[in-house]
């Protein structure tokens, strides 16, 4: 179900303080892909080879990641048919360039699944609501 881990979300005092130091400890660069989100009030998204990191202001966060795995639209609704029969509560999030179903484990950690095929997972989802 899924294909890779996708990207982290680190909440930071200072987005572009922790983007500076990413960078000049591990070599991470703004992601351009991500850099409308980034304007409207999302996420400062910074990558490195395959490891990304969603970078979001603290404001109140504990600290600790969400960590967000990456699927494939074909698998969204099988994922949507086990959160609904383990009664896991989820939120499906449509960010119009990706999708993301947030949800907790057991122990209340954040984690969310989320598909880069856009068009594709709008009508899988569609098809599973």
């Amino acid at each position: 179900m899924i294909d890779a881990l996708d990207h982290i979300h680190r909440y930071v005092d200072d987005i572009h303080a922790a983007a500076a130091w990413y960078r000049q400890i591990l070599g991470f660069h703004p992601d351009p892909a991500f850099r409308q989100w980034f304007e409207e009030g999302g996420p400062y998204v910074i990558s490195c080879a395959a490891a990304s990191l969603s970078l979001f202001p603290r404001r109140g966060h504990a600290p600790g990641p969400t960590i967000a795995f990456s699927t494939q639209a074909t698998q969204l609704p099988a994922l949507l048919n086990a959160l609904r029969a383990q009664g896991v509560a989820y939120t499906v999030v449509d960010h119009a360039l990706t999708w993301s179903i947030y949800f907790h484990d057991e122990s209340a950690n954040a984690l969310e699944v989320t598909c880069h095929q856009y068009a594709a997972a709008t009508a899988a989802l569609a098809t599973s609501a």
